[in-house]
């Protein structure tokens, strides 16, 4: 079963991955655009370019690869691998 954040869309795969991603957005607004990576949680800076961007991103800290879709510099669909 897929868990999905209604706030933001993005998909996990367990419930617990979602409840650590919920934390994120009672943090407050971000400062800056990117992707949280769903391998290690760490932020994936996101070139202005990819503000309507469709494919595979590869997080610079933990190497593993994500699958996403990021409509008008916001992720609709994310999915490691």
């Amino acid at each position: 079963m897929r868990f999905k954040c209604v706030t933001c869309g993005i998909e996990f795969a367990t419930i617990e991955q979602l409840a650590s991603h919920k934390k994120q957005h009672q943090a407050g607004p971000r400062s800056s655009s990117g992707v949280i990576c769903l391998g290690c949680g760490k932020g994936i800076p996101l070139e202005p370019s990819k503000a309507n961007y469709s494919g595979p991103l590869t997080c610079p800290n933990c190497g593993r690869t994500m699958t996403v879709v990021i409509e008008n510099g916001e992720v609709a669909v994310a999915r490691l691998g």
